[in-house]
């Protein structure tokens, strides 16, 4: 547990009965600039995208998800939900940056975490873990259907503001989806850098160089 008597270190860090206890920022924010070096080496293409057209891009990656969770579903492979849940928190991530948020910023009601691992337990305290299949593929295509609900109303020129309806929806999907992690096995953090690293490796940019 993340609680009792403690005396601050920087920035959302403290230490209790010599543990590092983080901020859910200080936990997530460190992910977001993992993901801003990723995203500089291998999305060269989509980082020179404006916004509108990043986001769009982003937005279909989600409903891609649900498609992979729901095969994940029919043949109850936890494994393969799991790997999905992964890429669509990564893609969380890359989303939060474009829009500059931060989305430990949402969560700052919980307890300190002593790791992302620790993060997703408290946040599974709020998912319903009977089906996660399909608790998964509720929150990909609700909060993904309200995602481009509000890219379709820039195209119309409607009334509102998209921008400020995606701050809400990225944190609130990355929340459900490292909810939904929660109860799946641990390993979350070093997952995420294996799978960027896995797609670096793709890069060119990435290959040592010769004398």
């Amino acid at each position: 547990m993340c609680e009792s008597r403690w005396h601050r270190m920087p920035y959302g860090v403290r230490v209790e009965m010599g543990v590092a206890m983080y901020t859910a920022e200080a936990v997530l924010l460190r992910l977001q600039v993992r993901q801003q070096r990723h995203d500089e080496l291998a999305h060269r293409d989509i980082l020179s995208f404006d916004l509108y057209k990043r986001l769009k891009h982003m937005v279909l990656h989600f409903y891609k998800y649900a498609g992979k969770v729901e095969a994940a579903r029919s043949t109850s492979n936890s494994e393969a939900l799991r790997h999905t849940l992964i890429d669509t928190f990564i893609i969380c991530l890359a989303s939060a940056n474009a829009l500059n948020v931060s989305l430990g910023e949402s969560v700052t009601a919980l307890a300190e975490s002593c790791d992302l691992d620790s993060l997703a337990h408290e946040l599974s305290k709020k998912i319903d873990a009977h089906d996660l299949h399909a608790e998964a593929i509720r929150h990909l295509v609700l909060i993904g259907g309200r995602m481009a609900k509000a890219i379709e109303s820039a195209d119309h020129m409607e009334d509102g503001n998209p921008r400020a309806a995606m701050n809400r929806l990225v944190p609130e999907l990355a929340t459900a989806t490292l909810g939904i992690l929660g109860h799946l096995r641990g390993g979350i953090e070093a997952d995420i850098h294996k799978r960027l690293s896995d797609v670096e490796k793709r890069s060119i940019l990435s290959r040592p160089l010769t004398q």
